[in-house]
């Protein structure tokens, strides 16, 4: 597991793969700490564009 919650050596990132994937998912940016060469981050982002309200309200309206 991480030293922090959101850091990780390269040792740990590679034996827990899945699980700093999960944790870049659900809590954020994660940072794998390279000795030799600095840090890496992993983030998740969301393929899919939010709706957007403005086009809900034009489009949809609100049932009064």
């Amino acid at each position: 597991m991480p030293r922090q919650a959101n850091e990780w050596t390269i040792e740990e990132a590679e034996l827990n793969m899945l699980k700093l994937l999960e944790a870049a998912r659900t809590n954020g940016p994660q940072r794998i700490v390279d000795p030799l060469n600095g840090f890496f981050i992993v983030s998740h982002t969301n393929p899919q564009p939010k709706p957007s309200f403005i086009k809900f309200l034009v489009e949809d309206g609100i049932d009064e």
